[in-house]
C-alpha cells in the first residue's frame, strides 16, 4: 500500500488500467485497440447543429422577406408570401433544440473530459478529485459548481464546460423572449390591380388626373367653381382635399397625421395658429387616402404666397404679360387698381410628370377719400405666389401609411414596373405611366356646360381657353368679371346706383363672408348688405346707395392692406383654384379614361420581428456556442482515447487503481476525505515501466501501438501517433 506523502505532493500511483500480460481478457476486447477515435461525437453534432442553426437562419430571413419571394411588398405579386412552412419548421427545430441542448452538449463534454484527463504534456496537472467532478458532469450540476473551489473540484475544463452549457441553455428562451411573431399584410397576386389572380381585384378609392388632360379643362368651369367656394367657405370647415405638408423631423408630422379634423381646416395653417407651419398641398383624392399594400403615386399642387407693401411708383403700368389681368375702378373718390401679369388664358405647366415650379405676381393699389373711412388707408401691395406641381407616394403598408414628399422626378420605367402599382386608364390599355404620356381623353366634351360670364380682355377669349395659375385665377375671381365688382365697372354703368347695390348684395357673391379671421380687419363687405330688403325699401336717394356701394368695394379691398390677412385670403383662394383644376379634370375624363387609384388590404402572413440589438445579441451568442462546439469537436479528435466517457465502469476502474488509503470507505464522505483525493494524480498516461518490461521479456520486440498499457498517474504521454 502506498504511503501518504507530504501535503501538496501528488502521488505517482501507476496502477494499470489495462490488463497485464497473461491476465485474462474478454473476447470482445481482446482484439480492440486500447486507444481509438469515437464516432459518437460526430453523430451528436450532426443532429444538434441543424436544430440550432436552421431555425435562426429561417427567422433572420423571414424578418426581411418571405421565404418564397424577395420582399413582403413585391409589387409584381409573382412570388409567394406564405411563411407558414418556415414558421412551423423554425418552431419545431427550436423545440427540438431546447430539449437536446443540455444532454447533447453534456455528452460531448463527457467525451472531451476523457481527453482532458489524459496526459498530453509533461507539465499537465489534474487530480483525482477534479477527475471525479468531471465524471459527475459537474458542468451541468449547479450545486457542484457552487462548492467546486472550496472542495478542490474546480478545473478550467469544468468552468468552460459550464459556460458552454449555460450558453446553450439560455439561447432558446432568449429567442422566445426577444423574437415575436406577428401577422402582417403582404402583397400577393390577389392584390395586383392589373393581371392579378383575383377575380375581383383591389378596390378603387379614387381617381387621379392625367397631366396631359389638365390643360383641356375649361377655364370658365374652374373660375365658377372657385367663386362658388369662396362665397361659402369657412376657415374652420374641413376641406376634404387639403393635405398637410409633412417634412422629415417636423414636430407636427405625427399630429398632422393623427388628427384629421385639425389638418383639414384652413385655420390650422394660419400664422396666428401655427399648427402646421410647413403649409399644405392639394390632390384630387380625399385627405388620408392610402393604398394598403399597394404602392401608387398621385399628383399634387401646393401654393404659397407672400405679400408686402411697396411704394406707389412700383405698381406696374401698363400691366405686363401676354394677356394680363388689369382692373381699374374709380368711383366717388375711390381708386382701385389690380394688375396680375402673365397670360390668363394659358395653362402654366407642361404634360411632364416631373416636378414643375411656377411663380406669379399680383399688384393691388387702393386710394380712398377720408369720407370713406375714419382713418385713411391707402396702400399698394405686391403678392408673390409660388406653385409646385408633381407627384408623391400615397400612404401604404411599406411607408407605414405616412405619405411621401414631393418627388423631383417621376420614377424611371424599370422602377415603376418593379416597385409600384401605378397604371394608366383602361382607354390607355392600363399601360404603365411614363415621364410624359399623351392625352387619351375627350375631356372638353365630357364636362357639363356652365354659364359663360364673358371675357375680361379686349381681344376676347373663347370659353375653351386653358386655366392659368392659381394666383391669376384668384385675381379674376376676387377682382375681375367673376367677382361682384363687375356691377360697378364701366360696362355696367347703365345700372343705377340702387340697382347696382341690389345686384351686389343679392347676386354679387361676396367672398370670405363666413371667414371668422376677417373679423379683425374692420367692417366686412357683407355687413353693408345686412337686411337688404329693408334698405331697398327705405326711400333713400341714389346718392345714398352709391356711397354704400363704394363702401362695399372699399371694405373688400381693405382685406389686402393687412399682409397677413391678404396671404391668408389668397391661400384659401389658391387652394380652391388648384382643387378645381384637379377635380374638374377627373370629372371631365370619360369613365374609361380615368386613372384609377387602387387599395388592397393585402394577404395575411406571419413574420418574425425583433430589434436590431436583439439580432446582434442572439447572433453573437449563437456564434460563440457554435465556435465552442467546433473547438470541442477538434479537442475530442485531437488524439485517440481509451474510453468514450467517464461512465460508471471507467470511474470504477480509476477507483480500483487508487491505493486503499486514498479512497474513502462507504458512508459519509468528509471534507478531509475529499481533500486527500486532491493530492492524487488523476491523469491517465502510458505505463512506461510496464512497456519497458514487456519489451525485455519479449526479446526487445516492440509492443503493438494498439496494445499500449495505461495507468492512473502514468507519466508516458499519449498522442495522435499512438
Amino acid at each position: 500500500m502506498a504511503s501518504k506523502p507530504d501535503s501538496g505532493v501528488l502521488l505517482s500511483s501507476t496502477r494499470q488500467l489495462t490488463p497485464e500480460k497473461g491476465q485474462a481478457t474478454s473476447p470482445a476486447t481482446k482484439d480492440d485497440p486500447v486507444l481509438r477515435y469515437r464516432k459518437t461525437p460526430v453523430f451528436l453534432l450532426a443532429i444538434y447543429l441543424p436544430t440550432l442553426i436552421v431555425p435562426w437562419v429561417l427567422i433572420c430571413i423571414m424578418t426581411k422577406r418571405p421565404l418564397g419571394g424577395p420582399s413582403y411588398y413585391d409589387q409584381s405579386g409573382a412570388h409567394s408570401t406564405d411563411n407558414l412552412a418556415g414558421v412551423v419548421i423554425a418552431q419545431l427545430f427550436k423545440s427540438i433544440n431546447a430539449v437536446l441542448v443540455v444532454p447533447i452538449i453534456s455528452a460531448l463534454l463527457a467525451h472531451a473530459a476523457i481527453v482532458y484527463a489524459t496526459r498530453r504534456r509533461h507539465d499537465q496537472k489534474l487530480n483525482v478529485q477534479q477527475v471525479f467532478a468531471l465524471a459527475d458532469k459537474g458542468w451541468s450540476n449547479y450545486l457542484l459548481l457552487w462548492s467546486a473551489r472550496s472542495r478542490g473540484k474546480s478545473s478550467l475544463f469544468l468552468w468552460l464546460g459550464a459556460l458552454l452549457v449555460f450558453l446553450g441553455a439560455i439561447l432558446q428562451p432568449l429567442i422566445s423572449v426577444l423574437v415575436t411573431f406577428e401577422e402582417i399584410a403582404a402583397t400577393s397576386c390577389l392584390d395586383i390591380p392589373v393581371n392579378g389572380c383575383s377575380k375581383y381585384g383591389p378596390m378603387v378609392v379614387g381617381y387621379d388626373p392625367e397631366p396631359a388632360d389638365m390643360p383641356i379643362v375649361q377655364r370658365d368651369l374652374v373660375l365658377q367653381d372657385v367663386l362658388g367656394h369662396l362665397v361659402t367657405v369657412s376657415d374652420i370647415e374641413p376641406q376634404p382635399n387639403l393635405w398637410p405638408i409633412i417634412k422629415p423631423g417636423s414636430s407636427s408630422s405625427i399630429a398632422g397625421y393623427l388628427t384629421p379634423p385639425n389638418r383639414r381646416i384652413f385655420e390650422s395653417y394660419a400664422d396666428r395658429i401655427g399648427l402646421y407651419p410647413d403649409g399644405f398641398f392639394v390632390t384630387a383624392l380625399d385627405n388620408g387616402t392610402n393604398t394598403g399594400v399597394l404602392r401608387e403615386h398621385a399628383i399634387r399642387l401646393n401654393s404659397s404666397v407672400h405679400c408686402e407693401h411697396i411704394s406707389d411708383s412700383d405698381f406696374p403700368s401698363p400691366c405686363p404679360g401676354g394677356r394680363p389681368l388689369e382692373i381699374h375702378i374709380e368711383r366717388r373718390g375711390l381708386t382701385l387698381g389690380v394688375c396680375a401679369p402673365g397670360n390668363a388664358s394659358q395653362f402654366p405647366f407642361t404634360p411632364s410628370r416631373h416636378r414643375q415650379d411656377i411663380a406669379e405676381e399680383l399688384y393691388i393699389r387702393k386710394e380712398e377719400p377720408y369720407s370713406l373711412a375714419q382713418v385713411r388707408s391707402n396702400f399698394t401691395v405686391r403678392c408673390t405666389a409660388s406653385t409646385s406641381r408633381g407627384y408623391f407616394e400615397l400612404g401604404n403598408e411599406k411607408n407605414n401609411y405616412v405619405y411621401g414628399p414631393l418627388l423631383d422626378r417621376w420614377p424611371d420605367p424599370d422602377d415603376i414596373a418593379t416597385n409600384f402599382n401605378d397604371y394608366r386608364s383602361l382607354e390607355a390599355d392600363y399601360a404603365r405611366p411614363t415621364e410624359e404620356d399623351p392625352s387619351t381623353s375627350q375631356l372638353s366634351y365630357m364636362l357639363p356646360e356652365q354659364q359663360w360670364i364673358g371675357s375680361p380682355f379686349e381681344d376676347g377669349i373663347d370659353e375653351t381657353a386653358s386655366t392659368p395659375g392659381p394666383l391669376m385665377v384668384s385675381a379674376e375671381v376676387l377682382f375681375g368679371n367673376y367677382s361682384f365688382l363687375q356691377f360697378i365697372t364701366d360696362n355696367t354703368t347703365a345700372l343705377t346706383s340702387k340697382q347696382a347695390f341690389a345686384a351686389v348684395c343679392e347676386h354679387g357673391s361676396i367672398p370670405f363672408s363666413q371667414v371668422a379671421t376677417f373679423d379683425t380687419i374692420g367692417e366686412r363687405p357683407s355687413l353693408y348688405c345686412f337686411d337688404i330688403p329693408h334698405q331697398l325699401s327705405g326711400g333713400h336717394d341714389d346718392d345714398w346707395y352709391d356711397e354704400d356701394l363704394v363702401s362695399v368695394v372699399t371694405s373688400h379691398a381693405r382685406i389686402f392692406n393687412d399682409t397677413d390677412v391678404a396671404e391668408y385670403a389668397l391661400t384659401m383662394s389658391m387652394y380652391f383654384a388648384n382643387r378645381a383644376v384637379l377635380t374638374k379634370t377627373v370629372l371631365g375624363q370619360n369613365p374609361v379614361g380615368q386613372r384609377e387609384i387602387y387599395a388592397s388590404p393585402g394577404t395575411t402572413t406571419t413574420r418574425p420581428t425583433m430589434a436590431t440589438a436583439s439580432l446582434v445579441v442572439i447572433t453573437v451568442l449563437m456564434f460563440l456556442q457554435v465556435l465552442g462546439l467546433i473547438i470541442l469537436a477538434w479537442f475530442i479528435y485531437s488524439m485517440p482515447t481509451w474510453a468514450a466517457a467517464f461512465d460508471a465502469m471507467e470511474v470504477a476502474r480509476i477507483g480500483k487503481a487508487l491505493p486503499d488509503s486514498d479512497l474513502p470507505p462507504l458512508g459519509p464522505v468528509t471534507l478531509e476525505d475529499e481533500m486527500r483525493l486532491t493530492k492524487v494524480d488523476g491523469l491517465i498516461g502510458r505505463n512506461d515501466l510496464a512497456n519497458v518490461e514487456s519489451k525485455v521479456g519479449d526479446g526487445n520486440a516492440e509492443m503493438p501501438s494498439g496494445r499500449v498499457q495505461l495507468a492512473l498517474g502514468g507519466q508516458g504521454l499519449i498522442s495522435r501517433k499512438l
